[in-house]
């Protein structure tokens, strides 16, 4: 099992992790206030879909001038005018409610046969990628890791997409590996696939892949910020040049989901000196230019070692920071797909005609709601069952997040059936007669609702809950707190009587119990079944039987309900626009996922 102590020691390290991504305004966020002061001219390229000769024409994102709506018209009319092979895809992956999948083209209009050549156009607002090419193993935002170096590297492992993948899930899958097993709870054999080639690589002793690689690119990782992702390994020994073993100090159920992390990408160490040598990967695609011009291409790799991938010649990511200025690209068809928050999402539906849109659920990610049961009135359960019962998630989810969100306990959940059903949930909420009995006799006085500024989703949740608590007695004032107070004194501190606002993000199911959830965590604010708890997570971190493992995860869940202590009433389904000349595109954002766009393929070619 996972000791406490395991992740005490690099609990500071996730710290900062996790404040850097929410202080830096991931495309993680839920919600979001974009500053849309400095648009940038938009100038897509042709939508055509050719050969993988390319102008180096593309988006000025210095550029500060204006979008007319003329130019926006003009722009609907050539797309519209491409042809009569237009049609609409909807797959109906859902489950039982809980997880689904919206996506907004019928099936039996799609033709599976996969079209070849092409550009994929993308967007980030980040603009800072060269300084992630520095030290690969020391950054870790997610648009850097999925999108910018991430796409040139490939993992041991990769987390599954596609369409009979249903989401939220954590499944894996090999990537460089050919094959592994367990030899006892605390060793795994890895055998790597033969010839794997390194593109850009000059000497001959470099070009294949071998376990040398590994073991030098794992620690490397092993000593910087990522290192909470493989904490778990104590060594790796070489067996041969295509086998190696990796040895736990303890047994860890999630130490794979760690190597299958877009950071735990597999670099050439042989001569990692240089920017330029940390750019030799192995992944489906290798660098083509170092953002000229605002855009930063990437090209096939010819030697990739995935037959026939990746479908198209190039991908393109086009720095945009400003909202508007993404959003115009993709409706004139610049942009293939956009990745959208929920106040970008309303910002879109207020400038453009409405369209559908791919709902993928995510796991981990939300606004969480926590008491905290060392303050007053807290600490007594009667209360914070009639805090539970007066409030209505649901009907919040429907007022702010409509089809963009889900209940959940923030947990992170290997497959979607990891999680307690909703009817099981809805048993602690919306009841606010029975609130009202409880709460009768009891002398309540004033406390805080702390907000995280995160943008105004947050806000609206908190206010919508302030409505119904007042209503059965309860004297809420809401606290507006900065980003980074939240953080210190929010998560490290617990100086809150109740938050509201986003968890931290972390996505292994031990990491998230570990620090969030045990007493003995970096960001555990107390529970009263702390006991039962603490045995449970440690004995489910080392069982490696998943029939087993799912029950003692389903009686934590059930534990913390029955704590009334923290919930996450909206757990995000993140939301893209695509195109309808993209097809077998099914992104994940588990672990910063990035294969999915070597499996996309560009459709109704002019």
């Amino acid at each position: 099992m996972i000791r406490p102590s395991e992740f005490k020691q690099s609990g500071y390290v996730l710290l900062l992790l996790v404040c850097f991504t929410i202080i830096a305004c991931s495309d993680k966020d839920i919600d979001r206030v974009n500053d849309t002061s400095n648009a940038a001219e938009v100038n897509p390229e042709s939508n055509t879909h050719e050969s993988s000769t390319e102008s180096d024409t593309g988006f000025d994102s210095n550029a500060e001038t204006t979008i007319s709506d003329e130019v926006i018209k003009t722009e609907f009319i050539e797309i519209d005018n491409i042809g009569d092979d237009s049609y609409s895809r909807e797959d109906d992956l859902s489950d039982e409610g809980n997880a689904e999948i919206i996506v907004t083209m019928s099936e039996s209009d799609v033709d599976y046969e996969p079209v070849y050549g092409g550009t994929l156009k993308f967007s980030t607002e980040h603009t800072n990628y060269e300084l992630s090419y520095e030290n690969l193993h020391l950054q870790f935002t997610p648009t850097f890791s999925s999108f910018g170096p991430g796409v040139i590297y490939s993992r041991i492992l990769k987390f599954k997409t596609g369409p009979k993948v249903i989401q939220p899930s954590l499944e894996i899958e090999c990537d460089l590996c050919e094959s592994w097993k367990m030899i006892s709870p605390t060793r795994f054999e890895f055998r790597l696939k033969e010839q794997v080639k390194w593109h850009n690589i000059d000497s001959v002793t470099s070009e294949v892949l071998q376990s040398q690689h590994i073991l030098d690119s794992i620690n490397l990782q092993l000593n910087g910020p990522n290192s909470i992702l493989l904490g778990s390994i104590s060594d790796i020994s070489i067996i041969n040049d295509l086998e190696f073993n990796i040895d736990l100090k303890i047994p860890d159920a999630d130490f794979m989901l760690g190597l299958a992390d877009a950071r735990s990408r597999i670099i050439n160490t042989e001569a990692n000196t240089s920017v330029q040598s940390t750019r030799k990967g192995t992944g489906p695609w290798q660098i083509r230019n170092d953002g000229n011009r605002g855009v930063y291409k990437f090209e096939k790799n010819p030697v990739y070692f995935e037959e026939n991938l990746p479908y198209a010649d190039n991908l393109n990511l086009y720095i945009i920071p400003d909202e508007v200025t993404r959003q115009t690209a993709f409706v004139v068809g610049g942009l293939d797909a956009i990745h959208l928050n929920d106040s970008q999402l309303r910002e879109f539906e207020s400038q453009f005609e409405k369209r559908d849109y791919l709902h993928v659920p995510e796991t981990g990610i939300g606004v969480e709601v926590s008491l905290n049961t060392n303050r007053t009135p807290f600490e007594d359960i009667t209360v914070r069952k009639a805090f539970y019962l007066a409030s209505d998630p649901v009907s919040y989810i429907n007022e702010i997040w409509p089809e963009a969100a889900y209940i959940s306990l923030g947990v992170p959940l290997i497959h979607d059936v990891w999680l307690n059903s909703l009817e099981e949930q809805s048993k602690y909420f919306s009841d606010l007669e029975q609130a009202k009995r409880m709460l009768q006799g009891l002398e309540l006085n004033p406390f805080t609702i702390k907000v995280g500024k995160f943008g105004v989703g947050y806000i609206d949740y908190a206010k919508r809950l302030e409505e119904d608590l007042i209503k059965v007695g309860f004297q809420p004032v809401i606290e507006e707190v900065s980003r980074v107070d939240y953080v210190d004194r929010v998560w490290k501190d617990a100086d809150y009587d109740v938050f509201v606002g986003p968890a931290p993000y972390v996505y292994s199911p031990n990491i998230y119990l570990f620090s969030i959830v045990h007493s003995e965590g970096l960001w555990s604010h107390g529970n009263p079944l702390s006991k039962q708890l603490d045995l449970l997570i440690e004995q489910q971190s080392g069982e490696y039987d998943e029939s087993k493992r799912l029950m003692q995860y389903l009686e934590i869940q059930n534990l913390l309900w029955e704590s009334y202590t923290r919930y996450m009433p909206a757990t995000v389904k993140s939301t893209w626009l695509v195109n309808d000349w993209v097809q077998n595109f099914y992104p994940t954002l588990a672990g910063f996922e990035y294969n999915y766009l070597s499996e996309t393929w560009l459709g109704m070619q002019p």
